[in-house]
């Protein structure tokens, strides 16, 4: 099996499952051959969880919300970290509570194993933003990127994206894209205009290789965290389609799904 294609659900439309721990979790995506994994996990104020021992899967995790010892260190909002497979995390313990964005590898995978890839942690409120100029075909977003992780033998970058305001170009239409790796997000802070709907906080796509997808606009701006199936984003691009600013949401999700994944969204007025 492979992880199903997901475009779009908004996270607030999935319900919590309980766990035998304490913590809650929101399971975004899942392959049931090989246990990768996408989740958002909230552990409860007072949580501790001894070690467990080696990971029979390697862990990205990024903080959403409060703070988390993992590994004998607090790790506060935004902090990210990387324990491949085979290596303990510790003791996991949070006095305040904390929301974290759990990124599973498959118990297969050879680039995630411990000594051909390496535990990490990073504070990305220290690391500068990368503004180089982005492909000519989105330059009208005005990205700027933070890498995070980029994995081993051309396996996988995770990074922070981030897209000015008023990134609607001058056209009114442009190419939609295709790349020959997977690609997923969760939306952190504003929104994007997608031939599926309007992505807002909280949405999460995966796509796998060989999707087309877009164009994508953003009036408002946006944040978001993401990851590849390569270390450079590799794309194609399809001859021009309409901008599909005010589309209304048409999610692709798979069969089986919950009907409350389809629900629009519509978060609280900000003014």
């Amino acid at each position: 099996m492979a992880r199903p294609y997901i475009e779009f659900v908004q996270c607030q439309n999935i319900d919590w499952q309980v766990q035998a721990d304490g913590t809650r979790v929101k399971r975004l995506n899942f392959d049931p051959a090989d246990g990768a994994e996408t989740c958002i996990v909230r552990y409860p104020a007072g949580f501790i969880r001894e070690d467990m021992g080696p990971e029979d899967r390697a862990e990205e995790y990024f903080v959403l919300d409060g703070t988390i010892v993992i590994d004998e260190k607090a790790r506060a909002y935004h902090a990210y970290g990387f324990i491949p497979r085979g290596e303990s995390a510790g003791i996991r313990a949070s006095e305040q509570g904390a929301t974290l964005l759990i990124f599973r590898y498959g118990r297969d995978d050879p680039n995630s194993i411990s000594g051909v890839s390496e535990a990490i942690t990073v504070d990305p409120l220290s690391v500068p933003w990368d503004m180089s100029a982005s492909d000519p075909q989105i330059a009208h977003l005005r990205l700027a990127r933070k890498v995070m992780r980029l994995g081993p033998n051309d396996s996988s970058r995770t990074f922070l994206l981030l897209g000015l305001p008023h990134g609607v170009p001058p056209a009114d239409a442009m190419p939609a894209e295709t790349h020959d790796h997977f690609e997923e997000m969760l939306m952190l802070q504003g929104e994007m205009w997608t031939p599926e709907g309007l992505i807002r906080p909280g949405a999460y796509f995966y796509r796998p290789p060989g999707i087309v997808h877009g164009p994508h606009v953003s009036q408002a701006g946006f944040f978001q965290i993401m990851r590849a199936g390569a270390n450079k984003v590799r794309t194609e691009w399809s001859a021009p389609k309409p901008l599909p600013i005010g589309a209304p949401y048409a999610p692709a999700i798979p069969e089986g799904t919950p009907e409350s994944w389809t629900r629009p969204w519509d978060g609280p007025e900000a003014f």
